[in-house]
This record gives C-alpha cells, sequence and structure tokens, in this order.
C-alpha cells in the first residue's frame, strides 16, 4: 500500500477537457512521427496522460506501465523488471523500442534497455504513448513489437517549486525536488534532483534477497523560442545507481551453477537538444542531436557504451498529401571486460548505423479514406542493410468511428551477446548426454563444462504483421479494438551440438575398468550450445479496451488482451527465452474525484500465462489522495494487495536472472507545490 501527500496528485477532472477525453482526441507524436489524434491513428495506440500517472500512485515508469493494456509487466524484484508487448517479456527484452523525447536509450551489448536505472521523474512527464506493435518504419530497428515514447512536460508548466517525499514498507526514503522559471519572454527552465533508498524483498525464489536500491539523479531542461518560427529544447540528466542483485553462474571444476550475491553499480547520463522551425504553413523540419553514456559493473558484466544521434526530419502538407521524411545517423563505441562468466570472440569497439525514411499520406476521400506507405532504409555494422516497409488504410465512416488496417514488415539486430560474446552456463549432466547409464555416480552425475557461443553468422530477424483494428466513441462510451497476426522469422535460438565423437575414448576407458582415467577424461571434454538464426515464431492475438466517463469526477476503463507465442524450430535447437505460450489479461480502473480534495484510484490485474514459469495472479493497487491545501497534498498507496507473496517472472531459462517472490507494500507520500 501507499500514502502520499501530492498537491497535484488530486488535479480535479475538471482541468481535462472532457470533451477530448470522450472522443480519444489526444494528440499524439510516436504513431506517425508528427502531432495527429490518437483516434485517426492506424496503428494499435494507448496514451498514458499525466493525470493518470499521478493518481495511480505510481513511483517509477515501470510501475505506471502496468497500467498500459496489452503491456507485460513483470516485476522480478524490487529493481528489476520484464516489460514488452505481443510477446514473451525478458528482463532484457529487445524487439520494444523504448525513447524520452524521441531519444533511444537502447543498448546493443542486450538490444534492450536497463529499466532498473531508468529514472524520470513521474511529475514531469506530460504523457506516455505505448505502441503496439510494429514501429520500425518510422523509429529504426528493433521495434517489432512495439514503442514507448515518454513525453516530458515543457519547463514553461514546469515554473515554481516542487517537493515530494515518500517512504513505506519498501522504502526508507524516496525524494524529489524540481525548481523551474521563465527566463525573460523567450524561454523557461527547469532543475531537479532526486534520491531514493530501497529495501530488499522479504523472500527469494532460491537465495536470500538483495535486492536493494541506492540511487541519485540530477537533471534539467530548457525550452527556447527564438521568434514564431524557430523554438527548441535542451535537456540532460545523470544518475548514479547502485543496485543489490543475486545472480547465478558456473565459479569453479563443477561446472554448475551456483547462486551468490553482488551489486550492480551503473551511471546512465543523457543529452539532448532539439531544434524545430516551421518553414510554412504547411512545412517544418526538425533536427535533434543527443548523446548517451551508460557504463556498468557487475559480477559476470563490466561494460562502457557511449552513443552519439543525430535525426532530421521534414514533414509537408500538399492538397490531398502530407510526406514526411528523415535522415539518423549513430555512431556507438563499446568497452567489453572479459569476465569469469564471459568473454568475446572479437572486439567491437565502435559500431555505425545509418538510414532514412519516408511515409507519405494520401487521403483517397477527403475526411474518410487515408492510404499510408512508407519504408526504412537502414544499415548497421551487424547486419548490413536492412529495410522495413509498411502500408496503411484508414476508413471513417463517420465522426466518431474509425475501421483501420496495416501490414509493414519490421527488422530486429542482434545484440552483440548473440553475435559475439561466449559465456559459461550450467553445464549438462553425463547422464543426460550418454545413451547409456555407467552406473557410477560420480560419472553419471558429472556436469560437463558448457558453453553458449555468439555467432557471427547470425541474421537479422524480420517479423511481417498484419493488424486490423476499430474504434468507436459513443457519448460516455468508448471502445478500442485491435487483432494481429505476426510472422518472423531469422528468430536466435539455441543449437545444441553435444559432439558425441568426444564421448568415445571416455566410454571405451569405462569398458577396459579404467574408472579414474575415464572421469579425467570428462574433465577435457566439452558441450557448445551455439546461438542461431534459424527458428520461426507465429504471434496472434489482439486487445480490446472499453473506457467510461460518464461524469467528470468518473473516469473507468475496462479490458481484455490475448496472445498466443508459437515456434517452428529445427532439429536439436530450443528458445532461448520464450517458449510457446498463451498469455491472457485482464485489467480493470477507476479514477474517481471526490469531493473537491479528495481521489481515488484503483488498478486491478489478472495475469495469466504459461510463458513465466509462474502461477497466475490478480492484484490490486489502490491509491488514496488528499489536497490539504492548495500547495500541500498527501496520499497513501498500497501495491499488489490481495497477491500475498508471489512470483511473477521464473524464467530459468536467463543465464544469470534470480528473480524474488513479490510482497504487498504500502507508501505514503507528502507533497508541496508553490
Amino acid at each position: 500500500m501507499v500514502i502520499s501527500p501530492i498537491a497535484q496528485a488530486v488535479d480535479s477532472l475538471e482541468d481535462l477537457d472532457l470533451e477530448l477525453l470522450m472522443a480519444m482526441d489526444v494528440q499524439v507524436t510516436s504513431a506517425m512521427k508528427r502531432s495527429q489524434s490518437a483516434f485517426d491513428t492506424a496503428t494499435s495506440i494507448y496514451v498514458l496522460t499525466k493525470e493518470r500517472i499521478i493518481h495511480s500512485g505510481a513511483s517509477s515508469v515501470p510501475e505506471a506501465l502496468k497500467m498500459v493494456p496489452g503491456l507485460v509487466v513483470r516485476q522480478l524484484d524490487n529493481n528489476q523488471w520484464a516489460i514488452s508487448a505481443r510477446g514473451v517479456a525478458s528482463r532484457f527484452s529487445s524487439k520494444m523500442l523504448v525513447m524520452i523525447d524521441g531519444q533511444s536509450l537502447y543498448t546493443p551489448q542486450f538490444s534492450a534497455v536497463y529499466w532498473e536505472t531508468l529514472n524520470v521523474p513521474l511529475y514531469d512527464i506530460e504523457r506516455i504513448e505505448v505502441i503496439r506493435g510494429q514501429g520500425g518504419q518510422l523509429w529504426s530497428s528493433n521495434a517489432n513489437n512495439g514503442v514507448i515514447n515518454i513525453i516530458t512536460k515543457n519547463s514553461i508548466d514546469t515554473r515554481g517549486l516542487f517537493v515530494d517525499a515518500a517512504s513505506g514498507s519498501q522504502v526508507n526514503i524516496d525524494a524529489n525536488i524540481r525548481y523551474g522559471a521563465d527566463i525573460g519572454s523567450s524561454g523557461s527552465y527547469r532543475v531537479y534532483g532526486h534520491v531514493k533508498d530501497g529495501n530488499a524483498s522479504k523472500k527469494g525464489l532460491t537465495v536470500e534477497p538483495n535486492d536493494t536500491t541506492e540511487q541519485y539523479s540530477l537533471g534539467g531542461r530548457l525550452d527556447f523560442s527564438l521568434n514564431d518560427d524557430w523554438s527548441g529544447f535542451i535537456q540532460g540528466d545523470m544518475t548514479e545507481s547502485t543496485l543489490g542483485q543475486n545472480y547465478r553462474g558456473v565459479v569453479d571444476d563443477t561446472n554448475e551453477n551456483v547462486t551468490f550475491s553482488g551489486e550492480l553499480e551503473r551511471t546512465d547520463s543523457r543529452l539532448m537538444a532539439r531544434l524545430e522551425n516551421r518553414i510554412s504553413d504547411s512545412a517544418n523540419q526538425m533536427i535533434q542531436v543527443s548523446w548517451l553514456d551508460q557504463s556498468g559493473t557487475q559480477t559476470y558484466l563490466q561494460e562502457e557504451f557511449e552513443s552519439f544521434d543525430i535525426d532530421y526530419q521534414m514533414n509537408f502538407i500538399y492538397q490531398a498529401l502530407q510526406l514526411d521524411w528523415g535522415l539518423n545517423y549513430r555512431y556507438s563505441t563499446i568497452s567489453f571486460e572479459d569476465s569469469l562468466f564471459l568473454h568475446s570472440d572479437k572486439d567491437f569497439d565502435n559500431l555505425q548505423q545509418f538510414g532514412g525514411f519516408v511515409q507519405a499520406q494520401f487521403a483517397l476521400i477527403p475526411e474518410q479514406l487515408d492510404f499510408v506507405i512508407g519504408t526504412r532504409a537502414e544499415h548497421n555494422d551487424l547486419t548490413d542493410w536492412e529495410y522495413q516497409p509498411l502500408a496503411r488504410l484508414l476508413w471513417k465512416p463517420e465522426d466518431n468511428q474509425v475501421l483501420w488496417t496495416s501490414v509493414s514488415q519490421s527488422v530486429r539486430i542482434p545484440s552483440l551477446i548473440e553475435f559475439n560474446d561466449n559465456y559459461a552456463i550450467n553445464g549438462q549432466k553425463v547422464s543426460d548426454i550418454l545413451p547409456l547409464s555407467t552406473g557410477i555416480e560420480a560419472i553419471d552425475d558429472y556436469h560437463i563444462k558448457t558453453y553458449l557461443n555468439g555467432n557471427d553468422q547470425v541474421e537479422a530477424e524480420t517479423s511481417l504483421s498484419y493488424e486490423l483494428g476499430y474504434r468507436l466513441s459513443q457519448d460516455a462510451w468508448n471502445i478500442d479494438v485491435s487483432v494481429y497476426h505476426t510472422e518472423a522469422e531469422n528468430v536466435a535460438v539455441i543449437d545444441i551440438d553435444p559432439n558425441m565423437e568426444q564421448f568415445l575414448p571416455v566410454l571405451a576407458l569405462f569398458q577396459a575398468g579404467q574408472i579414474q582415467l575415464a572421469s579425467q577424461a570428462l574433465t577435457q571434454t566439452t558441450i557448445q550450445f551455439d546461438i542461431v538464426s534459424t527458428a520461426d515464431v507465429t504471434t496472434q492475438g489482439g486487445d480490446i479496451v472499453l473506457s467510461w466517463v460518464p461524469a467528470e469526477m468518473f473516469n473507468a476503463e475496462l479490458g481484455y488482451s490475448y496472445n498466443t507465442f508459437d515456434y517452428d524450430l529445427p532439429e536439436n535447437t530450443f528458445p532461448a527465452i520464450g517458449r510457446d505460450s498463451t498469455t491472457r489479461q485482464i485489467f480493470a480502473k477507476a479514477d474517481i474525484h471526490v469531493f473537491d480534495n479528495h481521489n481515488i484510484f484503483a488498478s486491478v490485474r489478472v495475469e495469466n500465462s504459461d510463458a513465466y514459469q509462474s502461477e497466475n495472479y490478480t492484484l490490486l493497487d489502490l491509491t488514496w489522495s488528499w489536497a490539504l491545501t492548495p500547495d500541500w497534498a498527501v496520499s497513501v498507496t498500497g501495491k499488489n494487495l490481495f497477491a500475498g507473496s508471489h512470483l511473477e517472472y521464473a524464467n530459468r531459462q536467463e543465464t544469470y536472472t534470480i528473480p524474488n517472490y513479490i510482497d504487498e507494500s504500502v507508501l505514503f507520500k507528502v507533497t508541496a507545490n508553490f
């Protein structure tokens, strides 16, 4: 449970435009890379508003994302998360592109995001746009399953002093401070800081929990307007994290996984500048330059990653045609040190990626029927040129109805671990490999040295997706339905090569009665698992979201998501993370404004999946907020209520990850806003 005094946490729904809310007419930028009504978008998109984020009592971006229908959000422990859409999530989900204001947080080592060190002040978020399904045509590779774009507020909307402090059963202190002001008549700024000290879980799966958190952040943003046609902003932040985590790995001659505790120490820094220019009433352009630096040290991996990005984009309208095009370039440097568990065959000190996109939207029947076609061509140093074409059709028979369909191809670039790295994994038992039992326990139970090897012949995974959707806004009701079918090729799986010939001398020594020599010979044998891109995967399912806003003081959502995940595996291969599985999700949310200064927010999730080796569970998150004065507020939040101590993620296929049981918790917060 969480309790928090937040002055803006109970902002009245009167501050919202009810007609826009009911019409689902929120303006989004992630779907078309320009501002467009979410209702009129030919993609499966969900917008998590700033009001809902604050009212929910969420204390991190992953917690806020639990409210997004169709998004898999599984908590591994008190600081690690597995998040994805339309597929099986893992700690490093490599098919979900995550951005802050269009700046990618992708790291090529894992092709994923460290959710535990993603620290964006929730009170500075304008909205979070989530695309379920292909987003690579506009936003680059590794967006096969979706895009999460965190849009932050213009600093003109964050003037004054804001302070909050929270504490509870799992958090000793979680505090923020922000100050913003004008810069003359042409700009504004804000600066902020954050500190968090979190406790470990109460119960571990196989070892005593160690998932503590120490985190410190500093950041700021500057917005400016040069004249009526030129504007922009500069923003940046730095986060220092020390996170306790448990691992498993092979550390001695037994060749078996052992569990141990350690710390993940990371420094994450980013800087971004954007300049926008209105060329005319029908054309504009934008250039964005960004820098990202991530360095981390943990028991099994020491890495430093730095990237520099330049993106240029132009949008213009000519009669019934809207044309968008852009160019991008990324230069990355990677410093990687071998560890006891992992080493690299080749040095990739730097990687380059460049390309461009173009898309055209035609009004076939003005105000009723639109056709969108586009493609992205992009070159990377691992798999050369890749292409991501897309076509969409949107029909609007009435102002309150939209029917859309799309077909698209998306690309996932291999991570460096898949392409280049080798690491020791839990050894295979002799009795599981040999076709006969020796009857000698010391030999039959011996674990053979086993290695998982990257492969520089791994190809990019390509996914062909078909989608169909329908939206209706009727009085106080809105409904959003989407279904999809995706066929993926060149999916990375693990190929088993036991090399049975190497055991012939061992068997000969055993049959000759030379047991000691046979045991010694076993120590020279190895099992090689190789990553190959030879599998196919079919994913299909759908989402339905029903929204109800009967009055300004009450709004609710009810939804259901269904997803199936089926592998077509070549002989002697098995999936690296996922598996044939079915996932079902039911959710319900209610946001109630009571009297003039109280707000109650409730969110229920029912998770049913055989993909994570965990039991099904039902969770309730409940927040009550009370605005004591216009400047002061308090709130209390209960998290994971009625679920008890439960596992959300127990996928033992992940090499090093050890999850913990997730507990019910309570958090109290006080907020001041001057």
